[in-house]
């Protein structure tokens, strides 16, 4: 009986496989079976004869892909997670498994199991608990807050009944800058509180352009002066059902980090528009749909910080910062809505908030 060729082996297999030959040069890839070419979307001339690397996400670090290196170098077995690339440039986990052919060090039998789901499954997991604890420290942190807040105004009012009649302009300046102060305060009680989800906020149908341009208008002197925001808004657009002081609350860290994100001078792209009634991709697709999305120029996201960015402190800036886009997240939550981002290393990144539309 004639045995068969080793490159012939992967073809035999379910599983997508491939032959690796290690070298001096590096690891090569030298047959791979119809399930991996149909798993990566690459042929075999893009794949056979071509360095282990091809293989490799473009946008990542590749320093994951260590362990398997170090091990074919070794002629060991070895057993590994790694993000892989598509044609196209998309992306996938895969489960791979490498051992040395018998008699051959240097060449390797190699499997890869897609495993995007479970990660996948997995990072939804974690996310759901640490958005939980947020929402359990936010909750305690907003009512020792209130607690202080209720002992502050309550002496503001005490001041205000006895200087009211005072003329003294710093007397009238601190009372009135005093009592502004602690209704702004009151307000992000109530924001931190709804976002922990102990408070249902109040919503309503809002003309979300005026909305948004209102809120544009109070942010726009705190904004550094190199960002150039541009707004578009188009006409008759319906009314979207939200609560339009969690709307400036998400605007306004939505915006924080896109100023962060841009170095030099940028533009913050803002623009509406109603989603009709039927896409699929809403929680209500009969009603309809109100989207803003805020596009920033600035260097944009790896496809694995795009992964965690909703998660909370998940940050490209110092720890113990990034809880701003979680934040949003809940509040979007919280008035039936949805929050999604999509970004490419140097190529900025848009955040894209859609509401349910007033029915």
């Amino acid at each position: 009986m004639t045995a068969l060729p080793e490159d012939a082996l992967p073809a035999l297999l379910p599983l997508p496989s491939l032959l690796i030959e290690a070298g001096e040069g590096g690891a090569a890839i030298r047959a791979a079976n119809p399930a991996l070419l149909a798993l990566t979307g690459f042929s075999e001339v893009d794949l056979i004869g071509r360095p282990l690397a091809a293989l490799e996400c473009r946008h990542t670090d590749h320093a994951g892909w260590s362990p398997l290196r170090e091990a074919l170098g070794r002629g060991e077995e070895v057993h590994v997670e790694l993000l892989f690339g598509r044609k196209g440039g998309a992306s996938f986990w895969g489960e791979v498994f490498v051992v040395p052919l018998p008699g051959e060090p240097r060449r390797f039998l190699g499997q890869i199991v897609d495993i995007t789901r479970c990660r996948e499954a997995e990072g939804a997991l974690a996310l759901s608990r640490q958005r939980e604890a947020l929402g359990l420290l936010t909750n305690s942190v907003a009512h020792e807050f209130n607690n202080f807040l209720q002992i502050l105004i309550g002496y503001i009012d005490g001041l205000k009944r006895r200087l009211g009649d005072r003329q003294e302009p710093f007397i009238q300046r601190a009372v009135t800058r005093s009592t502004e102060a602690s209704e702004r305060a009151a307000v992000l009680t109530r924001q931190l509180l709804a976002h922990s989800r102990r408070i249902a906020p109040d919503l309503r149908p809002v003309d979300l352009g005026e909305a948004v341009r209102t809120v544009l208008d109070r942010l726009r002197p705190s904004l550094p002066p190199r960002v150039r925001l541009d707004l578009s808004i188009p006409q008759n657009l319906p009314p979207a059902l939200c609560n339009p002081s969690q709307v400036e609350l998400a605007l306004s860290h939505i915006l924080a980090n896109a100023c962060e994100a841009m170095a030099g001078d940028g533009t913050v792209t803002i623009r509406l528009f109603a989603i009709e009634p039927g896409d699929r991709t809403l929680q209500r697709p009969d009603a309809g749909a109100v989207a803003v999305t805020v596009s920033d120029t600035g260097h944009g996201l790896s496809p694995e910080m795009q992964a965690r960015a909703l998660a909370p402190f998940a940050t490209t800036r110092e720890a113990g910062r990034g809880a701003g886009l979680a934040i949003v997240h809940g509040l979007m939550k919280r008035q039936n809505g949805t929050i999604s981002l999509d970004s490419r290393p140097g190529e900025g990144a848009t955040v894209r908030l859609v509401f349910p539309a007033a029915g």
